[in-house]
């Protein structure tokens, strides 16, 4: 015999397997108890959500079971005893999950419990956006604050390790010393430089860059030091000054210091330690008055131990040094370079171009082997070459540099960024550092890390805590 169950529609009547069906169709979990806490029902969902194996629950006393496990007391037993309804929300109990449980009870004519209704429901997506959408905000406020502090105007530093890096250079740019700025191309080595210098007493003073390594070796020390009228072929008759001279009062930045040819470097070492410099075919020195703030990609250290960089001149360079992570290992401070340089972009090219969310997020999962420079770039090539006014992924041209970012979101943040020059020591922690770095943005706790990379969880703890990976906002 078919049971029919009547509904609110006159010409639909449900049968017991229909509904069983739709039961068993709802994407929330649904737990039914009885009076003795017996369970009667419990569909896929609520196995889905909660981890747990149907022989754990299914048709067994629920009240012993949670006593038993790490539930204890949950909604359902809090409802069926007080014979109110509960809700209750659970952060730690689901591995990597935030569940929602309401409990219900259903009394009879007596007043007793008669069935108990539980609903549970996957919260960590949500949880996640609203997580996100406070990170953007505070983001953006920290964005336009930077933008009204005259200090740091032009300076996007959002990551606490970037915040100390121009704490640290904003005590020792009242001090005239030498400073010495290391990390990859491309991640701020000048922005660095020029925030010391204009936050010293030489800011109304000239600031001259140098690339050491774009200009000829053959031209260097009269571009450095000048040379007087004659003293080599096609030389100008009244001579002419060097860069250290044109830099006097001020702050001379070379970058890529690295490069530098090792018969000049012991030049720079007496101009550094004297105070002086001799112009080419000159017999008398002429003093100046600079600070000298150098920038490398390489090891110098290593250099040293090579005989490729003279020992004295690195330690004379090497009084203050400030070292700029990659852009990979900072990744909160993406989003806000992102919108600061589309706003420079938009001012310039005369548009009002906006970032879709996809790009954000596809911005923040690769890993800009070219550091800020590469991201820079990028934008603005897409404001330039897009249509619309929202920026999306299909916005991004297959052209010339920008082929490979079309797939930003499949982009390969997997891959490992190492100083080919680096000793293997260092290699190594520097792999440990990014695939954890990598596998903390994949996974929320330090036990999924553990089981992703394959080492125990009290390492995972250790190694977060050796590499400073802390701003990352791992859940341990």
């Amino acid at each position: 015999m078919v049971v029919a169950f009547p509904t609110q529609s006159p010409n639909i009547n449900l049968t017991f397997e229909e509904i069983s069906a739709v039961f068993e169709q709802s994407y929330d979990g649904i737990l039914v108890l009885d009076g003795n806490a017996d369970v009667v029902l419990v569909n896929d969902s609520y196995f889905r959500i909660t981890g747990l194996n149907k022989q754990d629950i299914e048709f067994k006393n629920f009240r012993e079971f949670s006593q038993n496990s790490p539930y204890k007391k949950t909604a359902c037993i809090d409802a069926l005893d007080t014979k109110r309804p509960v809700t209750r929300t659970h952060n730690n109990l689901f591995p990597g999950k935030v569940v929602m449980v309401t409990a219900k009870p259903i009394l009879d004519e007596d007043g007793r419990v008669r069935l108990v209704i539980g609903n549970c429901r996957d919260m960590s997506e949500m949880v996640q956006l609203r997580e996100q959408l406070e990170r953007a905000q505070e983001i953006e406020e920290l964005y336009y604050k930077s933008l009204k502090n005259p200090k740091t105007t032009g300076l996007i530093a959002v990551s606490s390790r970037i915040n100390e890096i121009f704490h640290s250079a904003l005590k020792v740019s009242s001090v005239d010393i030498t400073v010495l700025i290391t990390g990859e191309s491309g991640v701020g080595k000048e922005v660095l430089a020029r925030y010391i210098h204009e936050n010293s007493s030489r800011r109304e003073a000239p600031f001259v860059a140098i690339n050491c390594g774009a200009i000829p070796d053959a031209l260097l020390e009269s571009e450095f030091f000048g040379y007087v009228g004659g003293a080599f072929t096609g030389s100008l008759k009244h001579g002419k000054k060097g860069l250290f001279e044109t830099a006097d009062g001020g702050t001379i930045f070379l970058d890529e210091i690295g490069d530098l040819p090792f018969s000049l470097q012991v030049k720079l070492l007496r101009a550094l330690d004297a105070g002086e410099i001799t112009r080419v075919g000159a017999n008398a020195p002429t003093p100046v008055n600079v600070r000298i703030v150098a920038a490398t990609n390489k090891d110098l250290a290593n250099m040293v131990r090579e005989n490729r960089f003279r020992e004295d001149l690195y330690y004379r360079l090497n009084v203050i040094h400030f070292h700029i992570p990659p852009l990979r290992e900072r990744p909160e401070d993406i989003r806000p370079l992102c919108m600061y340089f589309l706003n420079e972009c938009n001012r310039r090219y005369g548009q009002n171009k906006r970032l879709s969310f996809e790009v954000q997020k596809a911005m923040e999962s690769y890993i800009w082997p070219g550091n800020v420079r590469q991201l820079k770039h990028m934008l603005e090539r897409m404001v330039v070459l897009s249509d619309g006014e929202q920026l999306e992924l299909s916005s991004i041209s297959d052209d010339g540099d920008l082929q490979g970012y079309k797939n930003l979101s499949d982009a390969p943040t997997d891959m490992i960024m190492v100083n080919r020059f680096s000793l293997i020591p260092q290699v190594v922690e520097e792999v440990e550092k990014q695939i954890l770095a990598h596998a903390m943005r994949l996974h929320s706790s330090s036990r999924q890390i553990a089981k992703a990379t394959g080492i125990d969880q009290t390492t995972v703890l250790r190694k977060i805590k050796k590499y400073g990976l802390d701003q990352l906002c791992l859940e341990k």
